[in-house]
């Protein structure tokens, strides 16, 4: 008898290194290191409206952009904002991430009514929500984050939604 005590998850063998299945070409894995690499270049490629089918990297991301649980989330973090920006204004340094208090407040509705339609059970294309997904990422040039044209943010929300039900082909 052995006095090591078995662990509680039933003396699992640990997990073997990653390898491709049988059947996934290298090509498969290689593609989602791009994709895991790039997520910027391609969702900004996305979001200007460049074709899913012309890379399969393209493909790839927008498939993960479209998944529930990555519109769910997107649309906490957009619901995140404007509690935020509604809220008191917190102290100095209080918190890592400036946002632009008064853009969120302005357009607070345009931002909760995409957090609405990322929520939704309907199909939403790619590029309506890689645009979404460029605001809430783009620390260096999202309205949500720097203060510009006033209106920008507007466009690029309405830009968005507009994106979603038009190309909900899958």
């Amino acid at each position: 008898m052995s006095t090591i005590p078995e662990p509680a998850y039933g003396g699992a063998a640990p997990l073997a290194p990653s390898r491709p299945r049988r059947g996934q070409p290298r090509a498969a894995t290689v593609t989602r290191l791009r994709v895991a690499t790039h997520r910027n270049t391609l969702d900004a490629a996305l979001a200007g409206g460049t074709e899913r089918t012309r890379r399969p990297e393209l493909a790839l991301r927008a498939d993960q952009l479209e998944r529930p649980r990555h519109r769910r989330s997107l649309a906490r973090t957009l619901r995140a904002f404007v509690d935020e920006a509604s809220g008191p204004k917190p102290p100095v340094r209080a918190t890592a991430i400036v946002i632009s208090r008064a853009q969120i407040r302005a357009h607070a509705d345009s931002v909760l009514a995409l957090a609405a339609r990322l929520d939704s059970q309907q199909p939403a294309g790619a590029a309506g929500i890689a645009i979404a997904q460029r605001l809430v990422t783009d620390a260096l040039a999202s309205p949500l984050y720097v203060s510009r044209d006033p209106k920008l943010l507007k466009a690029l929300v309405d830009s968005a939604i507009a994106k979603m039900d038009a190309d909900t082909t899958v």
